[in-house]
């Protein structure tokens, strides 16, 4: 029987960590372990697909830069083209693995399955996670099943996209959650079963694409105002006095902009791009009020504040600041 060819890259995070003791849950660190050691640690593996064990960099993923993300889209494009690999695993801290996995979603040309992973307990931990999340999500980058539908995670037996994924837990090992669309199948034992797909554009029919070139690229800069009640200006001012090239405002309820805020872009001659999102964690941010419009501040849909700001960088990348196109991106993906 065929074993399919895949590729395991290692980029850090807690799956790779070590506590000083079993019972030791946070805390810990990376002390010398990489992917490598985690693979050889769960020989099972070998059983399902034969495997290459890529260390591309190995830090905490509270560290994650958007060279990071550039390197890894550059070196999962380039393995791709090898008719010989059939699929990805990539292993990843689960602070900021939502946004990789979108940044990849958006980015990436293949239609192999590429599949993103981590665990919440370190591999030291008693009943460390880590072992059992790579072991699944093997079995799904090996399946058929999962080829064309976008950067996938696989954490706690279920199938996520990228695109909807988020970390909604602080230490529980079932964290990650789509909550606006719900997950895209489960992984029992030797069982891929996909209930849903996501109709957004990805990998192939996205129109965004990284290039070598790109890596030595200055990129927009994003921030991200997270708004609260007994709200001051002096926030988004800072941002745009600094020169930020675009504006997510992690806004209360349905994307709430207070009036004082609303009267400092107002005041602006040229103002960022501005994109409306929502604190609450689910649900659409839908167009508001007309003033909104009028002043071209962009609804960010279902996107997170995090995931707005990565669609935010990529738009502005490569359509500059053209809030026509920029509305579209946001309706689009």
């Amino acid at each position: 029987m065929h074993k399919p060819h895949i590729v395991i890259i290692g980029t850090g995070g807690t799956i790779v960590s070590s506590g000083t003791t079993g019972a030791q849950m946070t805390g810990y660190s990376i002390q010398g372990l990489n992917i490598s050691n985690i693979v050889a640690a769960v020989p099972a593996l070998n059983e399902i697909a034969n495997l290459r064990a890529v260390p591309l960099f190995n830090i905490g993923s509270c560290n994650v830069k958007l060279s990071n993300w550039i390197k890894l889209a550059l070196t999962i494009n380039q393995l791709a083209i090898n008719s010989d690999i059939d699929g990805f695993v990539v292993t990843h801290g689960t602070d900021t693995l939502e946004e990789t996995a979108f940044f990849l979603h958006l980015t990436l040309k293949t239609a192999k399955p590429v599949v993103l992973t981590g665990s919440m307990r370190p591999a030291t931990a008693i009943s460390a996670d880590g072992p059992l999340n790579l072991l699944n999500a093997v079995r799904l980058a090996s399946s058929e099943d999962a080829c064309g539908k976008g950067v996938l995670v696989a954490m706690n037996g279920q199938i996520h996209s990228a695109r909807d994924v988020s970390k909604t837990n602080t230490v529980a090992v079932d964290t990650f959650a789509s909550p606006s669309s719900g997950p895209l199948g489960y992984i029992i034992g030797e069982q891929i079963d996909f209930l849903t797909q996501s109709i957004k554009p990805h990998t192939l029919t996205s129109e965004f694409r990284i290039l070598e070139e790109d890596a030595a690229q200055a990129f927009p800069e994003i921030d991200i105002v997270l708004l609260h009640g007994d709200e001051n200006v002096d926030r988004l001012k800072a941002c745009i006095n600094h020169g930020a090239d675009g504006i997510i405002l992690e806004a209360t309820g349905n994307g709430s902009v207070p009036v004082e805020l609303e009267n400092v872009l107002n005041s602006l001659e040229k103002k960022p791009a501005i994109v409306r999102a929502s604190r609450t964690g689910s649900g659409p941010v839908t167009q508001g009020l007309p003033n909104w419009q009028k002043m071209g501040l962009i609804p960010a849909g279902t996107l997170s504040a995090q995931k707005s700001r990565i669609l935010l960088q990529l738009a502005l990348h490569k359509f500059g600041n053209r809030t026509t196109e920029l509305e579209r991106v946001f309706k689009t993906y």
